[in-house]
């Protein structure tokens, strides 16, 4: 990523001491000037708040700092105060717009913010004890609102000129302070800069564009086929009995009539999903007088038939998907590398050793091995993590039970971590509903499962944890793809490898990490093997679940088809908690690895349960039928995908909730926050959408084009609804790199294979109806008048051809059908028209060779991926080398690893930080990041234990993290190397 061009002052960032973002907070709280005018009534939520605010001189926040008032009492220069004061109007959410309004509202203000009454509690000091006074500030509905727009949300910087190569917005970190930020625009962020969450967000974006135009273009390519099934060259009746109209520019046949069928019988067609109470095919009687005891059927003939012109319309919509998806496949890797290139991230600088030895914990050890293996190396930032997950989730787990307890208590009594025997006599007792609603152990209850843990953690305390991985931020790009070039090995020549690329004798796995939000910290140190063992557990899991799903959806249709397309939406809607719940055992060394595998598993659930379950327990004869069947069911399926979920994400009913009803009764600071912790979005299931989407579309689309019209409706809906959601509804997370997105790359390509397979068999079956035309006359006894239960009349002729029932359904044939041609059709059960004898051949060949197309980019790709990298180096370099620094890019984090507890506003941070710079971290907090670590849980807990074990210097217990900036000497030698190389170039441009 380039960014603005900026002057470097007398230090680096990195050597300069910032302010801390909370002692910040608290000064522009303390210190605020009178609301001027020009900030207007909306400026703030409660400005009654912010003025007694003003004129106290003391604030605590998180009950265990308070700071002095601040002399100065205006902003400085070009830096972001984090009071709500400084954020105009324009600047705040609508749903802070309107919190403010009803806040200062006479009427109902107290009763939808009824912490706007509440006063501060002054607890007065008990020298005796060594307490000292305290002052326990309510909870202000304004800060939770500052911190849903300044931590939850993604922020840019707002005084920074538009970057090169098209880049408009630069994104700051949450909770930045040192600048003035702002909210991206919604209207206004170009497509490039949503590769700031993300490469795998930006390429997102971009799949829905992309498919939104090409489904479009293919709705106008078809739009002849509408008008076709629309037209009475198609049904003769004009469809004037249809029951919805949207359905008139569908397949459905409404031109149907009884012929004569002396070898039918109703059994025909009782073959599961068809069942007797269903619409009946075949009918019987008794012949006209004089043969009135003679027996007589008859079946349902669809008299449709297709033409011309819709068999090459819908050949041309077919070609264009299929070479669409061919060139997003190939203009896809473009645009990854484009983004990269505009998006500067530690992962540009960082290298993964996955095999790294056990003893070797000691990141000054892996610095001098790179920088003596290679020449001009830097070593920026090194990590080591270690395989203490076991002592992490302890740890973890008592941090919740400590929270639980803390919220047990009054809120004017402190929570002392140190005396838990003291602070649980101070926790009053749960009542019985609180019990056996929330399983509440009662404070002695959890205080004894504190003990017992702590008793776990002091047992873990001596125990050697090898290293498990080592993350390694060198301070150029170009240091990192030559480390990463020189010791990428083929597997099968892993034993020619020079000796000074091995680390003490062992030959090293490296390679490029992702990024430092996006890594599973507890995850790293589980083998291959386990994790495979897991996924196909829950892959197995998975396919039960759409058996089930499928049963389900199959009763549901015997009773209504409109309860069956609306049971599909619901699991549609419920497929990702659940697929969520069963990926939570897995293990994954990174968000995007978790969110392939949830992305795998919920469009298997979702293609199958949303279209195929639904074309196969609809009855074979009655595809065209009217009414509710097949079509009126994939039209529902459509109008709920176009309404239901952008509905749903827009009105974010849960979060509003939360938000406006929950929150303003929170009983303090840190819980009002949480409520304004918005769901996580998660790149893989927004993936799902567009190709179940595509996938549904493609399935039906020769019998209803009109879905690509729906398609490309949703599909644009979705790409403003989603990018709303991301910029103003949605929590930050974890950047996904573009792995997700290559994955996604096959189920395109099943998309334009299903288009082309079920195109060629649609064709192929017509008109589905079962019923071939034989070359005899109809028997004597069968002339005559006939009516049938609903008053309908129809005349047999002497001259009429008999009808016999002949298997359409291609996909049952044993053999199998494929590809579906007329031959495919039994001797003597013809059905096809002329018009499909002449084009099923073009279709059936054309399915063959888009499926080898398809099959033979699967093999080629699978070829690359994993048998040439066990004969050739596995490493490409893909786009060039960005010259800035790793040092001299702001808002870059390093490899921290962390962990996140619920309950809490911020992650844990479980290794040592004294070492590096704090902006490494990636994320401010309220107060210093000592706060929220977990290292400093495991004195306590010896100390509480009265243990005689010491934390060792040579053993430690948590992930090992260094940084070592670059030197002046080092800088400048870089300096000159970029202005050589660019000199060189320039020769070799001109004069060579």
């Amino acid at each position: 990523m380039n960014r603005t061009p900026w002057k470097r002052t007398s230090k680096p960032w990195y050597k300069q001491k910032k302010r801390n973002f909370f002692h910040r907070f608290i000064q522009s709280r303390i210190s605020m000037p009178p609301v001027s005018e020009s900030s207007g009534e909306e400026s703030s939520i409660l400005n009654n708040d912010q003025t007694q605010d003003a004129k106290e001189k003391t604030y605590d926040l998180s009950r265990k700092y308070s700071v002095e008032a601040s002399e100065d009492r205006s902003p400085p220069e070009n830096v972001a105060p984090t009071g709500a004061l400084f954020d105009a109007p324009s600047e705040m959410t609508r749903g802070r717009r309107i919190a403010a309004r009803l806040s200062r509202s006479c009427c109902i203000g107290g009763m939808y913010n009824p912490s706007r009454s509440k006063d501060k509690m002054i607890i007065p000091a008990i020298e005796e004890e060594g307490i000292k006074e305290r002052v326990i500030e309510p909870p202000k509905l304004d800060k939770g609102w500052e911190y849903f727009e300044h931590f939850i949300l993604p922020r840019c910087f707002a005084n920074r000129e538009a970057t090169e190569k098209g880049r408009t917005y630069s994104r700051a970190e949450p909770g930045e302070d040192q600048e003035k930020t702002m909210l991206y625009p919604v209207w206004g962020t170009p497509l490039q800069d949503m590769g700031d969450f993300g490469i795998g967000v930006g390429m997102y974006f971009d799949m829905l564009r992309f498919f939104g135009f090409v489904a479009l273009i293919v709705a106008f390519i078809c739009t002849p086929a509408l008008v076709f099934y629309a037209s009475k060259d198609y049904s003769p009746d004009g469809k004037d009995g249809i029951v919805n109209p949207i359905n008139k520019a569908s397949a459905i046949c409404t031109n149907t009539f009884w012929v004569p069928c002396p070898n039918c019988t109703k059994d025909d067609f009782n073959t599961w999903p068809t069942s007797l109470d269903d619409i009946p095919r075949v009918v019987n009687g008794t012949a006209p007088a004089p043969n009135e005891d003679r027996e007589v059927f008859f079946m349902l003939r669809n008299g449709c038939e297709l033409n011309e012109t819709f068999s090459i319309v819908t050949l041309v919509a077919m070609f264009f998907f299929c070479a669409s998806t061919l060139v997003f496949i190939f203009l896809q890797k473009r645009m990854r590398i484009k983004m990269d290139e505009n998006e500067q991230t530690t992962s540009d600088y960082s290298i993964r050793i996955k095999n790294p030895p056990f003893n070797a914990k000691s990141p000054e050890t892996w610095k001098n091995f790179f920088e003596t293996a290679f020449d001009d190396v830097h070593v920026t930032v090194c990590t080591v993590a270690l395989d203490n997950e076991e002592l992490v989730a302890k740890l973890v787990q008592r941090r919740k039970l400590l929270l639980k307890l803390e919220n047990s208590l009054p809120l004017h009594i402190a929570f002392c971590s140190e005396d838990l025997e003291k602070t649980v006599l101070q926790c009053p007792e749960p009542n019985v509903f609180t019990r056996l609603l929330c399983c509440s152990a009662g404070p002695k209850g959890l205080y004894d499962k504190i003990q017992a843990i702590d008793e776990e953690i002091e047992r873990w305390a001596d125990h050697p944890y090898p290293a498990s991985s080592v993350f390694v931020t060198f301070e150029t790009e170009e240091m990192q793809r030559r480390v990463l070039k020189a010791m990428t090995y083929p597997k099968l020549c892993k034993g020619f490898v020079d000796s000074k690329y091995k680390f003490e004798g062992h030959v090293l796995e490296v390679t490029e990490p992702d990024e430092p939000s996006s890594i599973r910290w507890d995850d790293l140190d589980e083998s291959k093997i386990v994790r495979v063992g897991q996924r196909v557990a829950t892959l197995l899991l998975t396919c039960i679940l759409i058996v089930g799903g499928a049963a389900l959806i199959a009763e549901a249709r015997e009773r209504d088809v409109t309860l069956s397309a609306l049971l599909i939406v619901v699991f549609n809607t419920i497929t990702p908690m659940v697929v969520r719940f069963l990926a939570s055992f897995e293990s994954h060394i990174d968000q995007t690895s978790y969110s392939s595998s949830v992305y795998v598993k919920i469009t298997m659930l979702r293609w199958i349960n949303t279209a195929i379950v639904t074309a196969v327990i609809n009855p074979f004869a009655y595809t065209l039928t009217d009414g509710e069947q097949l079509i009126e069911s994939i039209r529902i399926i459509f109008t709920a995908e176009l309404v239901q979920r952008p509905v749903l994400q827009l009105t974010d009913w849960l979060g509003n909730l939360q938000r406006h009803c929950f929150a303003p009764r929170a009983k303090d600071q840190r819980r009002m926050n949480l409520l304004f912790s918005s769901y996580q979005y998660s790149i893989g299931e927004r993936y799902t959408e567009i190709t179940k989407l595509l996938f549904l579309t493609c399935f039906y689309a020769t019998l209803y084009p009109a879905a690509w019209y729906f398609a490309a409706a949703t599909l644009f809906v979705y790409y403003w609804v989603d990018k709303f959601c991301v910029l103003r509804t949605w929590r930050q997370g974890p950047k996904i790199n573009a792995k997700i997105s290559i994955y996604s790359v096959y189920f395109f390509l099943m998309c334009a294979v299903t288009y082309a397979v079920m195109a060629a068999y649609n064709v192929a079956m017509f008109p589905f109806d079962n019923a071939c035309e034989t070359e005899e006359a109809v028997p004597e006894y069968y002339v005559g008048e006939y009516e049938i239960a609903n008053n309908a009349t129809f005349v047999v002729s002497s001259g009429d051809k008999v009808y016999k029932f002949c298997d359409q359904d291609l996909f049952r044939y044993i053999p199998a059908a494929f590809p579906p041609l007329p031959k495919a059709q039994p001797n003597d059960s013809e059905w096809m028209s002329p018009v499909q004898m002449e084009f099923v051949p073009i279709f059936g060949w054309s399915c063959i060779g888009v499926v080898c197309f398809a099959s033979l980019i699967v093999i080629v790709r699978f070829f690359i991926g994993y048998v040439l990298p066990l004969f050739s180096s596995r490493y490409k370099t893909q786009g060039k080398a960005m010259e800035e620094a790793f040092s001299d890019v702001r808002e870059i984090e390093g490899y921290i690893p962390h962990v996140d507890i619920p309950g809490h506003e911020f992650p844990f941070l479980i290794c040592d930080i004294t070492d590096i710079d704090d902006e490494l971290v990636g994320w401010k907090g309220y107060g210093t990041h000592k706060f929220n670590n977990l290292i400093y849980d495991m004195p306590q807990v010896l100390r509480r234990r009265r243990s005689k074990k010491n934390i060792a210097e040579d053993n430690p217990m948590f992930s090992q993290v260094m940084h070592w900036p670059p030197s002046e000497d080092f800088e400048s030698k870089t300096d000159q190397d970029i202005k050589f190389s660019l000199g060189d170039s320039m020769r070799k441009l001109f004069f060579q």
